[in-house]
């Protein structure tokens, strides 16, 4: 009991300014569709660096950042169904596969052109390659990155993804390209779930359909290449031993069971709808916990890196879509 009082001001906290990020992105969407994971990780990074987050609030920002965030990953499983991954094809299941990989791999060296810490290139290609933030977050573990590194990666993922759903969303119905390429174009794309969704529904339904279910075969890659990375960084750091998150596990125990349509459609989409707000929470928790003075250093290069490599994966996937489908 204790403890909960103890979390309780901070949970209390960290919810009203997720309901207010929700409020705001409803409130100028049809202007500007930033999402609200990245108005609440602004909201939080504000607060916390004009009027300092009291301790009291702590712990429950803590609470919301570590243990929300992977029961939110673990029920974002529910939103997969891997039958339907299956029935895109050879060559869309083979992009994924093809692309996860080389996107990690092009910012990583991007990175040592640029000159950046390591694990500030792969979390943001990561984020490029998977699903924007959720990964960043989930993957942080498995390379032991510092929550400075991730606070970095996280806001300039989200920041390049409102950019490319307003980019996108703009030339949908200008782009000589079939709801089928359009869609199959932003679900490979484009970095977070909501963002890929809503410029792929930008379209009309069958196109957001599709890059919704492209959408979730990123998602899926989250298992491996966490188990890669798992590995690689164990391999690397001796003497500190990065331990795989057992919520990506949990995480693939729950994408099978909403393939398999165990539970009734009306529970998934309410614990769907709980991942989306447990993730959110995380974000903001993540904002209130950046400490500007200790991160200006290290946005600039990033930024660019992050710039660099949406640009590069926009025209290339492009091609590649109006080549192959």
């Amino acid at each position: 009991m204790d403890n909960i009082k103890r979390l309780f001001p901070g949970l209390i906290f960290v919810y009203f300014i997720s309901i207010v990020s929700i409020f705001i992105n409803d409130f100028i969407k049809n202007i500007i569709n930033l999402e609200a994971l990245t108005i609440g990780i602004i909201i939080g990074i504000l607060y916390n660096n004009l009027f300092e987050t009291k301790d009291i609030l702590k712990p429950g920002i803590k609470f919301s950042l570590k243990t929300l965030l992977k029961l939110g990953i673990v029920l974002l499983g529910f939103k997969l169904n891997f039958k339907s991954l299956l029935n895109l094809g050879p060559k869309v299941l083979l992009m994924i596969i093809v692309f996860v990989p080389s996107v990690l791999l092009c910012s990583y060296l991007l990175g040592k052109l640029l000159k950046i810490n390591n694990k500030i290139p792969i979390l943001i290609g990561v984020g490029s390659s998977i699903c924007g933030a959720s990964a960043v977050v989930a993957m942080a573990p498995c390379i032991n990155a510092s929550e400075d590194d991730s606070v970095v990666a996280v806001s300039i993922i989200n920041f390049l993804g409102a950019i490319g759903v307003l980019v996108y969303s703009a030339i949908a119905m200008t782009l000589d390209m079939s709801y089928i390429q359009y869609g199959t174009w932003s679900g490979i794309s484009l970095q977070g779930v909501a963002h890929a969704i809503a410029a792929a529904f930008a379209r009309g339904s069958e196109a957001g359909e599709i890059g919704t279910l492209v959408k979730m075969g990123r998602v899926v890659m989250l298992i491996p290449v966490a188990l890669a990375l798992s590995y690689l960084f164990n391999k690397e750091n001796n003497n500190s031993k990065v331990k795989f998150p057992m919520y990506i596990l949990y995480f693939i125990i729950a994408g099978v069971i909403s393939s398999l349509g165990i539970l009734p459609k009306e529970i998934t989409q309410i614990l769907a709808k709980l991942s989306s707000t447990f993730i959110l929470m995380a974000m903001v928790g993540m904002g209130l916990s950046v400490d500007l003075k200790s991160i200006k250093d290290k946005g600039a290069k990033p930024l660019l890196l992050g710039c660099i490599l949406f640009t590069t994966i926009s025209i290339t996937t492009h091609f590649i879509v109006m080549k192959i489908m």
